[in-house]
C-alpha cells in the first residue's frame, strides 16, 4: 500500500455508529469508569498524606528510626495496622508505634488519633 492509499483510508469508530441509547450507556460506562478511578487516586492520595504525617508524629516522639533520642519523651516500638475511616467504611493500613520512656505506655500519634475521631472510630471499633 502506497502513502497515498494510507492517507485515503476511512476509520470509524463503532461508536459512531451506535443508537443513541448504545452512546448514552457509553458515556454513563465511562463516567463510571472515571468516577472508580478518582476515588481510588483520593483514597491513595489520603492514605499517602496521614502516612507522612504519621511519620512525622513518631520522629518529633521519639526521633529517627533506630536511632537514639535522649531529649524525646518515646522510643519507638515497631509497627502495627489499623482501621482508618473511608466513605463510611474502613481501611487498614500501617502505622508506627511509640511507647513512652517513663510508662511503658504506647503514646496516642496525634494525626492517628485525630483520623480515627474524625471518622468516629475507637480501638478499631465504631463508637
Amino acid at each position: 500500500m502506497t502513502e497515498s492509499n494510507t492517507m485515503k483510508r476511512i476509520t470509524t469508530s463503532p461508536l459512531a455508529l451506535a443508537s443513541t441509547a448504545e452512546l448514552t450507556a457509553a458515556v454513563e460506562e465511562a463516567g463510571d469508569a472515571v468516577g472508580a478511578s478518582f476515588e481510588h487516586f483520593c483514597l491513595m492520595a489520603g492514605l499517602a498524606s496521614l502516612t507522612q504525617m504519621l511519620e512525622e508524629d513518631a520522629m518529633a516522639l521519639a526521633g529517627a528510626p533506630h536511632a537514639r533520642a535522649a531529649d524525646k519523651p518515646g522510643y519507638r516500638w515497631g509497627r502495627t495496622r489499623g482501621p482508618v475511616g473511608f466513605h463510611g467504611g474502613k481501611v487498614e493500613m500501617e502505622r508506627p508505634r511509640v511507647r513512652s520512656k517513663t510508662t511503658g505506655n504506647e503514646l496516642p500519634l496525634p494525626s492517628w488519633k485525630e483520623a480515627a475521631e474524625a471518622a468516629g472510630w475507637s480501638n478499631g471499633r465504631r463508637a
